[in-house]
């Protein structure tokens, strides 16, 4: 029987996975695989563990490096960190070894490693447009792929996908000081909150994401692990109605007290204070579309020259 340990998490983060790549594919044979049975028609693995799961587990096996092979990482001490120019990729390695440990456990729930997240969450879109059927039945989905150690997020997109009750009954159950967060950008749950009545995402001990700074603290991820084969996920409070999807404007009060009318969307909205604002969110829904830094500055300076030659 497989013993997931922390030797298999470093190895798991030497797979620099861009989508699409022969690195993702040789980590998918190896790690998914042998675990899911074969993916979906999009690459999402799926897999269902005890009767009456109703709770859905996700995360996605691809990462934002620029190219494709294996990488040296560095884990002295509680933390595993990036080398050279790539980053660790622990957005999302971390979310598929908590996962895999929670199957090792046989911890039930709708298990789903997703394809395609890093370039506009394109294997959970596949499901929610296509089969559907896979999360019937499911009451909340809870991504692994967010930042930090605090997070339990309520808002992706600038719209409520997860009710306060939610969030905090499962910091709760956690136990580990988490609490509700409002300021969330979206990863695969966000496809879902349409048809699932909760759907968030969770801190899982990663900072610096997508970028050469990132780093995983070792530490917290074993209390995390911990707390997810421990937790009482029965216990948790499913309030929202997934119907309500609209956006909710008090996300902004803080910043931005007169744009929360919902009509305010027949505006002309200023972009540039949006970006001014919220440079780091902006840089994040960019990257998920696919762009990369080279990417962007080419586009910058294509418009440029556009300007100069009228």
């Amino acid at each position: 029987m497989t013993s997931y340990t922390h030797a298999t998490f470093l190895d798991m983060l030497t797979y620099k996975r861009p989508e699409g790549s022969v690195a993702q594919q040789q980590f998918c044979d190896k790690y998914l695989k042998p675990v899911f049975g074969q993916p979906d028609a999009e690459g999402n693995y799926i897999l269902v563990v005890g009767p009456n799961a109703d709770i859905a587990f996700m995360s996605h096996h691809d990462t934002v490096h620029r190219s494709d092979g294996r990488k040296i990482v560095d884990h002295s001490g509680d933390y595993a960190k990036a080398t050279g120019d790539d980053c660790l990729g622990a957005d999302c390695t971390t979310g598929i070894y908590i996962m895999l440990k929670m199957i090792e456990a046989k911890v039930p729930g709708l298990y789903i490693v997703h394809a395609a997240e890093e370039i506009g969450c394109k294997g959970s879109r596949y499901i929610v447009e296509n089969t559907p059927e896979v999360v019937v039945g499911i009451k909340a989905a809870i991504s692994f792929d967010r930042y930090g150690y605090k997070s339990v997020i309520t808002h992706q997109t600038g719209r409520r996908t997860c009710s306060t009750a939610f969030a905090e009954s499962l910091a709760y159950t956690l136990s580990l000081g988490m609490e509700p967060d409002d300021t969330g950008i979206y990863t695969d749950s966000n496809e879902y909150a349409n048809i699932i009545p909760e759907c968030t995402n969770v801190s899982v001990g990663y900072f610096h994401q997508h970028t050469n700074k990132e780093y995983q603290d070792l530490v917290f991820l074993d209390l995390l692990v911990t707390s997810c084969l421990e937790a009482d996920w029965d216990a948790l409070a499913i309030q929202r109605n997934p119907a309500d999807s609209s956006p909710d404007w008090s996300v902004f009060d803080r910043e931005f007290d007169d744009w929360k009318d919902p009509n305010c969307c027949e505006q002309d909205l200023d972009i540039v204070s949006i970006v001014e604002h919220y440079p780091e969110e902006v840089a994040e829904i960019l990257k998920s579309w696919g762009y990369s830094a080279d990417g962007l500055w080419e586009d910058i300076a294509t418009l440029q020259a556009r300007r100069f030659m009228r």
